[in-house]
């Protein structure tokens, strides 16, 4: 296997989720859901550096001090699932994180580190894997990485592994917050299967999705929704603090993203949404200010 290049830099951006539901409990403990993912402009930025090496090395060092730096880091897990999957014998891989996205927010932080990574690697070694074979390798490490893989919006179903097309979202600012101590999307789920009978429930993305192609902002604020507001929001104040500020502030609809605590809201100008990041910035909750994100074609 030929390394074509020893360093590259990749963006790996936040998601929000605009459309979540549950549908269906799974045998094996997954959950089967309708969502519609959207990337956004917030990142975290990553630097790869890779020699042959005598061994299989990789190191992992973040800017934030809890992340983990061993077998228990997505990036690392990614690396050594690419390096398994190419028959890259011999490598020293080392990867630097500056991390801006909050972790265990529901923004998919951990999980587009990992698409980047995969998606590094695969630029360094000459584009070895197609996207749907990167997807399949992503599937490995959680369910939203295949969506970190693809980028941009997507009807996703299934654990998160099943895309089908959407229309982008029309212009608009977002702003997203977080405080307070992240949460474990399992315990979340947990609340959720006590809270509701899946077996019950009829739930479809697409529905949503129709609203997006009108290309009305309200209405499609409006549509929005989260199942995971019920089981999280009761139990942390800080993010239905954030929630009062930016509906008072102007936001078409505020709302939690995945399983929590983050919380955006959707605004029609540029001026609203820094009006609402001003009166976050006033309770000392810090935020910041995105746009839908699409990756380069």
């Amino acid at each position: 296997m030929v390394i074509i290049m020893t360093r590259i830099i990749k963006k790996a951006p936040a998601k929000i989720n605009l459309f979540l539901e549950v549908s269906a409990r799974r045998p094996d403990g997954y959950h089967d859901i309708e969502s519609v993912m959207q990337t956004v402009s917030l990142f975290d930025e990553l630097t790869f550096v890779i020699k042959e090496g005598t061994g299989q090395n990789i190191s992992v060092e973040c800017s934030v001090p809890d992340v983990p730096r061993d077998e228990r880091n997505l990036c690392y897990r990614a690396a050594k699932l690419f390096f398994e999957a190419a028959d890259v014998k011999m490598y020293d891989l080392s990867i630097s994180i500056d991390k801006h996205i909050p972790m265990a927010a529901g923004l998919g932080g951990g999980s587009s580190d990992a698409a980047a990574t995969l998606a590094a690697l695969n630029e360094l070694y000459n584009g070895v894997f197609s996207k749907s074979e990167l997807c399949a390798l992503a599937r490995k490490i959680g369910a939203d990485v295949p969506f970190c893989i693809m980028q941009g919006i997507s009807i996703t179903k299934g654990i998160g592994d099943v895309f089908l097309p959407c229309a982008p979202l029309p212009d608009c600012h977002i702003v997203i917050a977080c405080r307070g101590e992240g949460i474990s999307t399992p315990a979340a789920y947990k609340k959720l299967d006590e809270m509701y009978d899946f077996s019950a429930r009829s739930v479809d993305a697409g529905e949503f999705a129709a609203l997006i192609e009108t290309g009305e902002l309200p209405a499609i604020a409006n549509g929005m929704t989260n199942i995971f507001e019920s089981a999280v929001l009761p139990h942390h104040a800080e993010a239905r603090e954030i929630k009062d500020i930016l509906s008072s502030t102007g936001a078409l609809r505020a709302m939690m993203s995945g399983s929590g605590p983050s919380v955006f809201g959707i605004f029609e100008t540029e001026s609203l949404a820094q009006s609402a990041q001003r009166a976050l910035f006033d309770r000392g909750i810090p935020s910041h200010l995105c746009k839908p994100y699409y990756p380069e074609s």
